[in-house]
């Protein structure tokens, strides 16, 4: 049995700004989830029904130092599998805090980040992010639904450092509130089952002004392109806030060419590689070829691009040796595009 697991319970937190969820059918074979309550519906894209959040910086503000430091780690984890990740994985990889730490103010470091949710009726909760356009920010699928439930009041904060004392030193580049999510229909029909063949998702993040100019997360985070169909052979680095390290305050970096089809799965779309991280990783970004130093490895030359995100763990021998992660494929071409039309600029 797969199954989520949560670091802790947290009470019911009240006086969320976020003022419901609608659940919204969009074009293709996906799924998006909307903020209520204010619509725009001369903006909206064929297919869709824009809901825009009618106080972005009332989300923003919600989520203050503590509520983020208390926010739970997520994780998805695999438990069918006895015996297939401790000690038995055999997939090499490296993995480290950023070095310099500082980097995580940096290219192409400073693109990966930190979001923090809510559950409705359990508590807050985080995973990790990377920018792969404008306005849009690749993440797991989990963590935008549970497979049977969607979560809400989302934001993204790029090269995120909770290790530092200051509000601003944490969040360099700013915090940024949600203004629409997507992920495929295939993760609900699925019920969020792992290993799962789509486990990514999509979710837009509003405009702000900053010294009194308006800006986008990517032109203060910078932006990963992506690409599909490239999880089977290649180099991957992956980058989050795995709670297992530094208490999920600061990026971890794994790299690993070595790699699976997850044991005991039929499918053609879900790898394994080797990793230590843990809950907080999930949605952080599996970068290929990553930097500009190295020459590439693998099948495959592109260069900071994302073929993958984290998407779980196992329970195994008291140890994670191995993550999982669903390549990126036309459902996830789907969900992108699905979201760049949701509003003009997005891409």
């Amino acid at each position: 049995m797969n199954q989520f697991k949560r670091g802790r319970t947290l009470p019911l937190l009240l006086g969320l700004s976020t003022a419901g969820v609608l659940l919204i059918p969009s074009a293709g074979s996906a799924m998006t989830v909307k903020e209520a309550p204010s619509v725009n519906a001369a903006a909206a894209a064929p297919g869709h029904t824009v809901l825009i959040n009618a106080d972005p910086n009332a989300t923003r503000q919600f989520w203050t130092s503590t509520r983020t430091h208390k926010a739970q780690e997520l994780v998805p984890t695999r438990t069918d599998a006895s015996g297939a990740s401790f000690g038995g994985s055999v997939l090499d990889f490296t993995r480290s805090r950023i070095t310099p730490q500082s980097a995580n103010k940096t290219a192409p470091y400073k693109t990966t980040g930190k979001i923090f949710f809510t559950e409705p009726g359990i508590g807050n909760f985080q995973c990790s992010g990377s920018v792969v356009s404008t306005r849009i920010v690749i993440t797991a699928a989990h963590c935008v639904n549970s497979g049977h439930g969607f979560y809400t009041n989302w934001i993204f904060i790029p090269g995120y450092d909770g290790s530092k004392s200051t509000l601003a030193a944490q969040r360099p580049f700013g915090t940024w509130s949600w203004s629409s999510a997507e992920i495929p229909q295939n993760w609900l029909n699925t019920n969020g089952s792992l290993p799962n063949e789509t486990d990514f998702a999509a979710i837009a993040f509003s405009d702000q002004s900053i010294g009194g100019r308006v800006f986008n997360v990517s032109q203060k985070a910078g932006k990963y392109t992506f690409a599909t169909g490239h999880l089977f052979d290649t180099n991957v680095t992956m980058l989050g806030y795995p709670c297992n390290f530094d208490s999920c305050n600061i990026m971890q970096r794994v790299d690993s060419s070595d790699h699976r089809l997850p044991p005991g799965y039929t499918g053609t779309n879900a790898f394994e590689y080797g990793s230590d991280m843990t809950g907080g990783s999930s949605g952080g970004p599996w970068v290929e070829n990553f930097g500009s130093g190295a020459p590439p490895q693998g099948g495959f030359a592109t260069r900071n691009a994302v073929v993958g995100v984290t998407s779980y763990i196992y329970t195994d021998g008291g140890a994670a040796l191995v993550e999982g992660a669903s390549q990126l494929d036309a459902r996830w071409t789907t969900v992108f595009t699905d979201q760049c039309a949701v509003a003009v600029g997005n891409c």
